[in-house]
């Protein structure tokens, strides 16, 4: 979204060319000769490219590469022609001040600032107090409004770069947890069962009966993985307490919010768990769309025969309420903890924080052996019951805000000081700066409603409220007053800008500047001084409009990347999910399968027991390597191989197959969702059917390529919906959304002759475009 820089270099465009009017307004009032004329003229036209070029890199890359030489030209050019021009060239050494700032490191740029602010004291010196006050505060607004600008587009690009990087590290994160879960689930029983299947092989042909026995602890192994498998698989889509605690630090951590969390619950019942995680979503739910929180803290426990989860920030205060009421989903949550006799509370909590808590009772009974990840989780996680802190503070919307407060309040000083140049009475004086108070005041509400909670309610009410607050204390105090109020046209403008629909704003615009035009004239101003107003109104309109929407875009960026990192890690859990379903479901239960078999042939045929436990532990070596593969997201897999381990695995279980995979050289990820595609669907005809022929056919079409198992289990199964129905099961589920990734279609269902088929069509021309 490349829209907002190109806003700001519009903007900060139309402020350089509004002052080089007013600039060349001046030189032409001197009527200096032809040749000085042309001279200005191009001063103007190079210092305006200078300038561009240092406030946008991307804009003149090669010349920014040379920003130390092309600062001192524009030194030599800011400065040199006053001795011809006097101060109408003056206001050109504001525009260096800015470019030492944004073209040095701060500790250089900075005092150059401060010495470009004095040079505009000495070149007026001479003046009256009114004149040399007035010049010294332009000598030091314009350059912050060049330099704000600038850095306010820098932000909001490095914003949207950034988004990518910080979804990268809440993947990472994400992937560190899966190894780790990984390992402690399924490690020690694939571990277990490549040790025992290797014990029972040396048993075999002297102690038979041992042998059995360690196969009878293999078979139990495998199915308990089997069961950790399902478990696991199912915990990533599902909701636990303790997988929405890790995925929030992780989360919040990336957006810039310092996180505590502390979790001290334990083991909780499916439902128990369920509606505290979902408690927690909701809340840092609402939290990040209606706060601007900058810390929060997370806390589960056990307290008596219930379990707690407080959620604290500090963001009240600081952000906006929904249109539709902030208690919608509050309320549904509270229904839900009630039906399990828990309570919910949320509000204030006396220190200035915003308090989320639930109770939940546990029955004596919720204490049971899932074997799932959560229980790992918590047993790695939570073991220490010290509070733990991340994150850090961002600041780059606090800096944009200050930059546009900063700007604003300069323009409110610089009006003041027009305003007292007419030397009105006390009393008067007084009234005009009150005036011009309540003004920035409303300027300030419309800049900045979005930061506020208790405008959101009424934002609408309070925009329009405050443009026509403006619009009053522009007209209105002309009648009191007299020459000493020419009002505040700038902020009457840049409000129109960022209120009304573009057409009327504009007109707006028109409008208020005319109107001011026309009383400086009866005030006696000059042309000169009639062509600076208008400059000066429209220049500061857009100053406004630029910076407030700017302020509003980098805190809503910032703020989004909450949402980004959530939705990267989200993709990144149900690729896990699919990922250990497919690639480990088919290789545990081939594992139970052979080690059933073997314990069948123990007694009467040793040698061809012997040959299933090799590939029993080739299929476990396997499955520990998945193991890796699935966390680090880097699976490839191989249609020619997978039906090549098809055929012996099906042959060894008494399966006959016919397997004909000859259809050339297939893409990487085409070739990996058709393997994953033929060990899931092997896996369903293993679990839910009783097969005895399969058929496997890969072949390629007039436009892809499809790949199509069929089986005769269908008769007689005892499970045979289980798993057959596309976006039904988890495995097929999966598939399709593989398959759909890779631009093909898939179809599973029982044919007229009572044959099931599993059959996908991927079009090759389309995925390689």
């Amino acid at each position: 979204m490349e829209l907002p820089p190109r806003k700001a270099i519009a903007v900060t465009a139309a402020a350089l060319l509004g002052f080089f009017v007013i600039d060349a307004v001046f030189i032409w009032a001197e009527n200096p000769p032809w040749w000085e004329r042309i001279g200005a003229l191009f001063g103007f036209v190079v210092i305006m490219a200078l300038q561009l070029g240092h406030s946008f890199p991307q804009l003149l890359p090669k010349l920014y590469r040379h920003r130390y030489a092309t600062w001192c030209f524009q030194a030599v050019l800011a400065y040199a022609p006053i001795y011809l021009f006097g101060s109408a060239w003056s206001g050109m050494a504001e525009f260096l001040t800015a470019s030492s700032v944004l073209v040095f490191p701060a500790a250089i740029g900075w005092p150059l600032f401060g010495v470009g602010v004095l040079t505009c004291w000495y070149l007026y010196s001479g003046n009256d107090v009114s004149t040399v006050l007035y010049n010294v505060l332009e000598g030091a607004l314009i350059p912050l409004i060049i330099i704000g600008l600038s850095r306010m587009s820098d932000m909001i690009v490095k914003l949207h770069r950034s988004r990518e990087e910080l979804s990268r590290l809440a993947v990472a994160g994400e992937r560190l947890r899966f190894a780790r879960d990984l390992h402690d689930v399924l490690g020690y029983s694939l571990s277990a069962i490549s040790l025992k299947c290797e014990l029972a092989y040396r048993l075999l042909s002297d102690a038979p009966d041992k042998a059995q026995e360690e196969l009878a602890d293999v078979l139990r192994t495998s199915r308990r993985a089997l069961a950790d498998v399902r478990s696991v698989s199912r915990g990533y889509r599902e909701m636990s307490l303790a997988g929405e605690a890790n995925a929030a630090v992780s989360m919040l951590s990336a957006a810039g919010i310092r996180t505590t969390l502390k979790f001290e619950v334990g083991q909780l019942p499916p439902a128990v768990d369920t509606v505290l995680a979902t408690a927690l979503r909701e809340g840092l739910t609402n939290m990040l769309r209606h706060s601007k929180a900058e810390s929060c803290e997370i806390r589960a426990e056990r307290r008596g025969a219930g379990a707690v989860l407080v959620l604290a920030n500090d963001g009240i205060g600081r952000g906006r309420v929904p249109k539709g009421g902030a208690d919608g989903g509050l309320a549904a949550l509270d229904s839900r903890v009630k039906k399990l006799g828990g309570t919910l509370d949320h509000g204030s909590d006396g220190r200035g924080w915003f308090r989320l808590e639930v109770t939940v009772p546990v029955p004596d009974r919720a204490e049971r052996d899932q074997g799932d990840l959560v229980a790992a989780a918590e047993a790695d996680d939570h073991g220490q019951p010290e509070a733990q802190s991340y994150g850090h503070r961002d600041l780059v919307p606090r800096a944009a805000t200050a930059i546009a407060f900063t700007v604003l309040v300069g323009y409110f000083l610089a009006y003041s000081v027009v305003a007292m140049s007419y030397h009105p009475p006390l009393g008067r004086a007084v009234a005009v700066e009150l005036c011009m108070f309540a003004a920035l005041v409303l300027q300030l509400a419309v800049s900045f409603q979005w930061r506020f909670t208790w405008a959101s309610n009424h934002a609408r009410l309070l925009r329009y409220g405050a443009l026509g607050g403006l619009l009053l204390l522009h007209a209105v105090p002309w009648s009191s007053f007299g020459p000493t109020w020419l009002g505040m046209p700038g902020f009457v403008a840049g409000s129109a800008l960022l209120v009304l629909p573009t057409v009327f704003a504009w007109a707006l615009v028109v409008a208020v500047t005319v109107a001011s035009d026309i009383a400086l004239h009866q005030v006696g101003g000059t042309l000169t001084d009639l062509i600076y107003t208008t400059a000066y109104t429209v220049i500061c309109a857009l100053v406004v409009f630029g910076l407030s929407r700017m302020a509003q875009l980098t805190s809503e960026l910032h703020w989004s990347r909450t949402e980004i990192a959530r939705l990267a890690v989200t993709t990144e859990r149900l690729r896990f999910a699919r990922d250990l379903h497919d690639l480990l479901g088919f290789s545990l239960s081939a594992i139970t399968l052979k080690c059933e078999l073997v314990r069948r042939l123990t007694h009467s045929r040793t040698v061809q027991a012997q040959e299933e436990l090799t590939e029993v532990l080739g299929i476990a070596r396997q499955a520990l390597a998945d193991v890796r593969t699935v966390a680090d997201g880097r699976q490839r897999m191989s249609l020619t191989a997978e039906a090549a381990n098809a055929t012996a695995m099906l042959a060894g279980v008494g399966i006959r197959a016919t397997v004909d995979t000859n259809c050339g050289e297939l893409p990487g990820d085409v070739d990996t969702v058709l393997a994953t595609m033929l060990r899931e669907g092997l896996t369903n005809m293993l679990r839910h059917s009783r097969a005895a022929h399969c058929r496997i056919t890969a072949e390629r079409t007039a436009a892809g390529v499809r790949l199509t198992l069929v089986n005769d289990g269908v008769q007689g199964c005892a499970d045979a919906g289980l798993d057959s129905k596309v976006n039904g099961g988890s495995g097929i589920g999966n598939l399709t959304t593989r398959v759909n990734a890779v631009n093909g279609r898939l179809e599973a269902g029982a044919r007229p002759d009572g044959w099931f088929e599993l059959k996908a069509e991927v079009q090759l021309l389309a995925v390689a475009a």
